[in-house]
């Protein structure tokens, strides 16, 4: 498992501007530059936090997936770092 590059593109998705816009563009491309498992690929491509923490992830860190779904982009939560 590779909970660090997991890690590190959920805190990239937060304070990285340029992971974000890459990230809502073309999320496969965008987590190709990270040495994730496919089970790791999967959990973010299916946007959910709770199996993201099984895997490794920060609870906090986690929720930063939730910026991939239209239905949450517009929350000023996750516009604030």
């Amino acid at each position: 498992m590779s909970s660090y590059h997991l890690n590190r593109f959920l805190f990239d998705l937060k304070m990285n501007q340029q992971i974000y816009k890459q990230a809502l563009s073309d999320l496969k491309d965008a987590i190709s530059q990270y040495d994730l498992t496919s089970e790791e690929k999967e959990a973010l491509s299916a946007g959910d936090p709770r199996q993201l923490r099984r895997l490794g992830a920060h609870g906090m860190l986690a929720l930063y997936v939730m910026r991939l779904n239209p239905e949450f982009r517009s929350n000023i939560y996750w516009s604030q770092k």
